[in-house]
């Protein structure tokens, strides 16, 4: 009996035309789900909004429930669902669908069947002529295969009259810039950047978890800046076309693959495996997402990207989106990641909320200049990232990540955690003095950053790290 998922999907106007067929495995009611979000984002988006009905081609199917139909199978031959898709979400985690533009993160827009995603899948996609594409997944005729679903859904597509491409490879790894918008935009300033810090990081982190990586862009119209991680890809929107994106390119791009270690590989026990059809509560947003913040800043700079002083500039902007923006917040980083999914990501009740990327950056940013100064540059972070490489394979709840470095620490640190990530103190005075040990100083009023002893900040830079890889 055949597993195997196909797709078919054809772009019109602000519309997908899809259809599904495959084999059920069993007669009698049968659900079928549509993600109610995307890994990523942690907020119920419910795509299914964007799908009026659904048709059968053979027995019925009816709405169950908010993103679920339940189809009547009396039989187990093949049967198929057909629908139509409204794709005009133009951000880096959506679909569309124009005449010069065919944009689609599966994950929004393609059903399956009830524990359907280990199943296998196929994708045939209906393009005009003279169209060039670009997704992560290995060509299969007219499309794409994909091991499973859950493959299928973090691989976005992009279709277009022309799309750039160039490719390289690093560590025994084929890196990809790839994307849609003017040629200015991919200078070779830019794709210096890229493999720079592309080489860094695999170091740095001792291995690449694939064999291929995608940097897809989509440089629009309009005023953008977004991207989302996947395993093998990141997808980044940015915008207007007549902008110069560099800088905002090398920060979202070296963030991005950050997440292929510290979220697609290394993941809370939660999100193992994903499950689409329900929210998936987590208290460790700050672990994915702000360590992820501070150092796909701090690897521009230990690459070379940047200079001490962009570096220093950077580290002040995150610090200002902190301490200017969510400073007096009540709320602690424990509680708010658990309140993404209440709030989303705009604008929530005032003074309730910190963000877990910058307050996230801010806790990382002292767990390492605390390692540092311990162990006079010879432990870091990235030691902590090492570990939990290695020790995390099946996942790891807060508890876990306390336990493991307070291991690398070699000592207990319940304060740190019930100041820092379990409480809502002002933080100011404390994360000064840890960055003076690195020639920093940091006044709160006014927000200010300044570098005092360069020689200092030279070993922020250069110790214990893998530059000798490079």
């Amino acid at each position: 009996m055949s597993r195997l998922l196909r797709y078919q999907i054809e772009g019109e106007d602000r519309f997908l035309s899809i259809s599904l067929e495959f084999t059920p495995q069993r007669v009698g009611p049968q659900e079928i789900h549509l993600p109610i979000w995307r890994p990523g984002r942690y907020q119920a988006q419910y795509f299914a909004k964007n799908i009026a009905t659904i048709q059968t081609s053979k027995g019925s199917i009816v709405k169950s429930s908010l993103s679920t139909w339940t189809l009547d199978v009396d039989s187990l031959d093949p049967v198929v669902l057909s629908y139509k898709y409204f794709a005009d979400q133009p951000d880096a985690g959506g679909c569309v669908s124009q005449s010069d533009l065919l944009y689609i993160n599966f994950i929004a827009c393609l059903i399956f069947p009830h524990r359907g995603e280990n199943r296998p899948c196929e994708v045939k996609i209906t393009l005009p002529g003279n169209r060039e594409t670009a997704c992560s997944l290995p060509t299969y005729g007219s499309g794409f295969r994909a091991k499973s679903y859950r493959e299928l859904v973090d691989s976005p597509f992009i279709a277009a009259p022309e799309v750039f491409s160039h490719r390289w490879q690093s560590h025994g790894v084929t890196f990809y810039v790839q994307g849609v918008g003017p040629k200015h935009h991919f200078s070779p300033r830019l794709l210096q950047a890229y493999a720079r810090f592309v080489d860094y990081q695999i170091a740095y982190m001792e291995g690449f978890p694939g064999k291929k990586y995608h940097f897809l862009h989509w440089i629009c119209p309009k005023p953008f800046y977004h991207g989302v991680e996947h395993t093998a890809s990141t997808m980044m929107v940015m915008g207007p076309e007549d902008r110069d994106s560099y800088d905002d390119f090398i920060g979202l791009a070296s963030h991005e693959l950050f997440h292929v270690w510290n979220v697609a590989t290394i993941r809370p026990k939660e999100l193992l495996p994903y499950d689409y059809t329900r929210q998936v509560i987590f208290d460790t947003g700050w672990v994915v997402e702000g360590i992820t913040t501070y150092l796909g800043d701090w690897f521009l700079w230990a690459s070379g990207v940047v200079t001490a002083d962009e570096y220093v500039g950077m580290l002040l902007g995150n610090l200002k989106l902190h301490f200017e923006r969510d400073g007096a917040s009540k709320q602690s980083l424990v509680e708010s990641s658990i309140d993404l999914w209440l709030d989303g990501y705009g604008q929530a009740l005032p003074g309730k909320r910190v963000s877990i990327y910058f307050k996230g950056a801010l806790v990382a940013l002292a767990l390492d200049l605390m390692i540092r100064q311990k162990f006079s540059h010879q432990r870091s972070l990235r030691d902590v990232l090492l570990a939990m490489k290695s020790e995390f394979k099946k996942g790891y709840t807060r508890a876990d990540f306390y336990t493991l470095v307070e291991k690398v620490y070699e000592a207990p640190l319940s304060d740190f955690w019930r100041i820092w990530v379990e409480g809502n103190e002002p933080l100011a005075k404390r994360i000064g003095d840890l960055m003076a040990f690195v020639g920093l100083e940091f006044k709160e009023s006014p927000l200010r950053l300044e570098i005092q002893n360069s020689a200092s900040l030279a070993a922020f830079q250069l110790a214990n790290s893998p530059n000798r890889h490079i």
